[in-house]
């Protein structure tokens, strides 16, 4: 095997698993335990993502950002916000459903942003992708018909975490342009931004009271011991998610990096199938491929697009999965943190 081939595989192996990881980590986080912290839990991958930036920064690896300044962040926070609104929401989201289900329905994210870009950007939207979001209502129809543990709350969730991701990804566009973010300094910002809003809202809406009397009961220290694990895990993940993902894209192109996300949901679907205890339909299953082959069907499309648009042309973004980086493919960053 040829040392290029190694050089390439390696950050594609490092982005699928700390973004199957993440996924499926955050699924046994808020629904495998007796508290739902959603908030804790977005601040400790916020805190998890600053600090290992930081340090590896500090140690020499390739990651770079800009240093905190007021007029970028004053500029930013709205966008930081909308990614806070997505982010609580798509956990919120995997709380109810299972995670095959979750996959499913984020397919119809890409759609809210389609059309979304269409009005704000008159962005096209091709017969090809029209094709890709027939399969993604047709998957997301099939996986709620065979939902066996339907919940509403589940559903309720979902559908306010499409617009807020959709929401999110038509912000930032309008926005990254006059900051000029590249890289790492979206991740930076936006988890320094959110951090404080993250501390503050677990403080105030999640049962800390109830969590420190159940969890000083010795009969609950083995349940606490897997949550500090699971919590700790979240946090480096989060640093893995936003570290591979870049890293990812300056070693392979943005069409083989968009071809791994939409292969990625696959794994995805199979493992938490394989982990989680929920039951396994034909029909779920069969959601899972409909909505496997629609993300397909859709990175074509972009792909075609995107080669057949001048150079320097907006072509629409990839899908918001829930992790910590937005996916706009920028190139890798030139300037250093202060």
């Amino acid at each position: 095997m040829s040392s290029n081939l190694i050089q390439t595989a390696i950050p594609i192996i490092a982005y699928c698993a700390s973004s199957i990881t993440m996924t499926l980590v955050n699924k046994l986080v808020l629904s495998g335990f007796q508290f739902h912290m959603v908030f804790f839990m977005l601040a400790v991958q916020a805190f998890g993502s600053v600090g290992l930036m930081v340090l590896a920064n500090r140690v020499g690896l390739n990651v770079k950002y800009r240093a905190m300044n007021m007029p970028d962040a004053k500029t930013w926070f709205p966008v930081a916000c909308s990614q806070a609104m997505m982010l609580y929401t798509g956990g919120k989201s995997l709380e109810y459903l299972n995670v095959p289900l979750f996959t499913v329905f984020k397919n119809l994210t890409i759609i809210a942003v389609a059309y979304g870009e269409k009005l704000v950007f008159n962005a096209a939207v091709t017969p090809l992708m029209l094709t890709s979001f027939s399969l993604m209502v047709l998957s997301s129809v099939v996986g709620a018909w065979n939902d066996i543990s339907f919940t509403g709350w589940g559903y309720f969730w979902m559908t306010l975490n499409c617009f807020t991701s959709a929401t999110f990804v038509i912000h930032m566009r309008k926005v990254i342009k006059q900051v000029n973010f590249q890289d790492f300094d979206t991740v930076y910002f936006n988890n320094l931004l959110t951090l404080p809003l993250y501390i503050i809202l677990s403080l105030v809406q999640e049962n800390w009271s109830g969590f420190v009397v159940y969890y000083s009961d010795k009969a609950n220290a083995d349940e606490l011991s897997q949550f500090v694990r699971g919590m700790f895990i979240s946090g480096v993940a989060a640093f893995a998610i936003s570290y591979c993902s870049p890293w990812c894209l300056r070693t392979t192109s943005s069409t083989t990096y968009s071809m791994i996300g939409a292969l990625n949901k696959l794994p995805i679907a199979v493992f938490a199938m394989l982990w989680f205890p929920d039951p396994i339909t034909a029909g779920g299953v069969l959601a899972v491929l409909l909505g496997f082959s629609a993300g397909l069907v859709y990175t074509h499309a972009k792909n075609l697009q995107k080669r057949d648009q001048p150079r320097g042309a907006q072509v629409l973004p990839p899908p918001v999965l829930m992790d910590r980086l937005d996916r706009n493919g920028h190139s890798s960053s030139n300037h250093e943190s202060k």
